[in-house]
């Protein structure tokens, strides 16, 4: 078990397939985070915490990661989709009873978008906002992402997992070499290490843009300006998210690789506050450069 950040406690809800694992902090409105696909809660690592500030946090262990029971064999997206929010409704029973009826918020990272969307999808009356964080299934993935995780993968069979992740972590996930740090590595190496459900051809297989057109909920798409999966078509992806949800609601971090909310924390655990504090308030947030 990956060290939990300080101020938090974790748990497991029962659910279909079995326990679902969260770190949890905070009090307030419920705010739910989704990790990406190779990862767990520890995808964010820093941004628990200070988003607690407002909202009781659950950050979960989608079933097959982390510490939650697998997931069933074959699941698509919806599959995922009904399996978290099996246990998001339960985590909603350990709220305050004033509390545990209120619509949620959910931030979601990189493939947990995609189950995110589906979550708004199959119960909107019951998800208040979304904010997305470099989602996938916006158009073609890169010859430099493809390369990249071919590279990562061969120096992980020839070297060991961490020396492939250092690849991956230097080359995708953040964009300021400072960042990757041994810290920021025992974090990926913990997400890895205990995935067993492999998201990737399902994450390429799944397209995005139909589904936000048929959302009811306001969404905020957050996008790092030199994450591999996004800047060969930035300009594109970014004018499509902007004529579909409105300007104020897309937000494109400069210097910023794919784990933004790690590699940005600070701004990222601001604009959350202030996206969700705004929706609760049932304002319309100002766009963050």
């Amino acid at each position: 078990m990956q060290r939990l950040p300080e101020g938090t406690c974790n748990g497991f809800v029962e659910t279909a397939l079995g326990p679902v694992h969260y770190v949890r902090a905070g009090a307030g409105s419920p705010l739910f985070l989704i990790h990406g696909g190779f990862g767990a809660w520890a995808h964010w690592h820093d941004n628990i915490v200070p988003l607690a500030q407002r909202h009781t946090v659950f950050a979960i262990d989608m079933p097959g990661f982390g510490d939650s029971c697998d997931a069933a064999g074959g699941s698509g997206i919806e599959d995922l989709a009904r399996s978290v929010w099996e246990a998001v409704a339960a985590m909603r029973g350990l709220l305050p009873p004033e509390l545990r009826g209120r619509p949620v918020d959910i931030a979601a990272f990189s493939f947990g978008t995609a189950v995110a969307v589906s979550m708004g999808l199959l119960y909107p009356d019951a998800v208040q906002s979304l904010l997305l964080i470099n989602p996938p299934g916006l158009g073609q993935v890169s010859a430099e992402v493809r390369a990249m995780q071919a590279r990562a993968a061969d120096t992980a069979r020839a070297r060991g997992l961490r020396s492939g992740l250092d690849i991956t972590l230097r080359e995708l996930m953040v964009c300021d070499p400072a960042l990757a740090t041994p810290a920021a590595l025992d974090l990926l190496e913990y997400c890895v290490r205990n995935t067993r459900f492999v998201s990737r051809s399902l994450s390429r297989s799944v397209s995005l843009r139909p589904m936000l057109s048929r959302l009811r909920m306001p969404v905020h798409v957050l996008l790092g300006e030199q994450d591999p999966h996004q800047r060969h078509e930035l300009a594109q992806r970014r004018a499509w998210l902007e004529e579909m949800l409105g300007s104020a609601q897309v937000s494109v971090f400069a210097d910023t690789g794919h784990w933004l909310q790690y590699e940005q924390a600070q701004r990222f655990n601001a604009l959350a506050l202030d996206y969700f504090g705004k929706r609760c308030a049932g304002q319309q947030p100002e766009r963050q450069a």
